[in-house]
């Protein structure tokens, strides 16, 4: 529970810093939504990644100076909940297809989120997209150049998450392992 708790703060705190040095779209938030729903309890996995990013989302907000609250993020909330439960709908199988869960979220995130952008958003000349087939193209091509610190920064947290992981397991295994006896053939 310890490591989920500074996995968490770490999410926070590396967000709400990594605007002050202009990395956009490299956060920890999928990462943590997608890992989460594999690993979390049940009665976490979705809301805590939620959580993290609504406070950071409020921080963020009131530091840049817009609204507070902006009703069309709804569409990234729900991207986090779709990888959240992906996570959970992966927790029980092999690594292969976890492996591919997370090959496939930072794709899964920019298709949900530019769909958003597309419905509630403004292009580059501050207008309206269309709402037409080529309006959505326009909207995902203006996306692209997003996309690669969004793939960099959900792959780079999955990996360190996911170590993280494994060095907590072994080291609480090492720890407790003279609590088990040795089995005897």
């Amino acid at each position: 529970m310890m490591l989920a708790i500074l996995m968490i703060l770490g999410a926070a705190v590396f967000r709400l810093t990594a605007h002050e040095f202009h990395w956009w779209n490299i956060a920890p938030l999928a990462a943590m939504a997608l890992l989460g729903g594999m690993y979390f309890g049940r009665r976490y996995a979705l809301w805590v990644p939620l959580a993290v990013l609504a406070v950071t989302d409020i921080v963020l907000n009131a530091w840049m100076g817009y609204p507070l609250l902006y009703a069309p993020r709804v569409i990234d909330y729900a991207a986090f909940v779709l990888i959240g439960l992906a996570g959970m709908g992966v927790r029980t199988r092999g690594t292969p297809v976890k492996v591919g869960a997370a090959i496939a979220t930072p794709f899964l995130f920019f298709l949900v989120s530019n769909f958003g952008v597309w419905l509630f958003g403004l292009n580059l000349a501050s207008e309206r997209y269309p709402k037409t087939l080529a309006g959505l193209t326009e909207c995902y091509a203006a996306g692209l150049p997003f996309l690669r610190g969004t793939v960099a920064g959900d792959w780079a947290f999955m990996v360190a998450f996911a170590l993280a992981l494994v060095l907590v397991r072994q080291t609480s295994n090492a720890r407790l392992g003279w609590l088990v006896a040795p089995s005897r053939a």
